[in-house]
């Protein structure tokens, strides 16, 4: 069982050095680890205090290129876009999901939400939820709607750390990540699923993805917690991207 790759890492380039390494630190350790691939996937533009800035994307891609004449590992460029409506938009526009390899997707306490009235109407109320672990039925099926309704309108490669903060139904989302190639993330800093939910996610045939999430260049690779997921859950290395594989990215309009 050998992890090939680490498609969620964070750099300096996250506002305010949320990220404490560079990217060629990240890559060196990743190269150290034996990886194969490894992804830069800074927080979106709509994270009031982590978000990358638009103007920083052409700095970033431009010394990825320089790394990749260097370095003996496949760099991409991805973002970890933050959900930001009831309605599945995301911070990113359709334009703007081209200027990426790859879009990893989750919720964020501050993410800024796409207006008021989505602040008051669906923000507001999941946030109270949480601080009180008091889901409603209604709410739930919201947030559900809400992963739903983004991985049909986006670009949406990864889902990150799903259920954290943001209670959902795992297994609904599950079934339409299956529709469009879309990936679950098994993140090494938050797993939030029931073993039941890994389950049946498990004989739907959904695919996972390990990440370290890694916000220092030293944990990069580190995904331990994930894989102990997978074994304690007996899921099945077929279904694990980067096990013993590397995963491949879905470039389309979701149909």
């Amino acid at each position: 069982m050998i992890l090939f790759g680490d498609y969620h890492t964070h750099t300096k380039y996250s506002r305010n050095h949320h990220g404490k390494s560079t990217i060629e630190e990240n890559v060196r350790v990743a190269v150290e680890k034996g990886l194969k691939e490894i992804g830069i996937t800074e927080h979106g533009f709509n994270h009031v205090f982590f978000g990358v800035r638009r103007r920083n994307i052409k700095k970033m891609r431009a010394e990825i290129e320089r790394l990749q004449k260097i370095y003996p590992i496949k760099i991409y460029l991805g973002i970890e876009a933050n959900l930001i409506s009831s309605e599945g938009d995301i911070d990113l526009t359709e334009e703007e999901q081209k200027w990426f390899d790859y879009v990893v997707m989750g919720y964020h306490t501050f993410g800024l939400p796409k207006s008021a009235k989505e602040y008051f109407n669906f923000f507001r109320p999941n946030s109270k939820a949480y601080k009180k672990n008091k889901y409603t039925k209604e709410i739930i099926e919201a947030n559900t709607m809400a992963y739903i309704k983004a991985i049909r309108k986006n670009r949406i490669n990864i889902i990150s750390h799903l259920g954290s903060k943001m209670k959902v139904d795992p297994v609904k989302i599950a079934k339409e990540c299956l529709k469009s190639g879309t990936m679950i993330e098994l993140n090494a800093r938050r797993l939030c699923f029931t073993e039941n939910e890994i389950q049946d996610m498990v004989k739907l045939g959904t695919t996972f993805i390990l990440d370290s999430d890694a916000h220092i260049a030293s944990n990069v690779g580190e995904c331990n917690r994930g894989i102990n997921c997978v074994v304690k859950n007996n899921i099945p290395q077929s279904q694990v991207a980067n096990l013993d594989k590397l995963p491949k990215f879905v470039w389309r309009k979701y149909e």
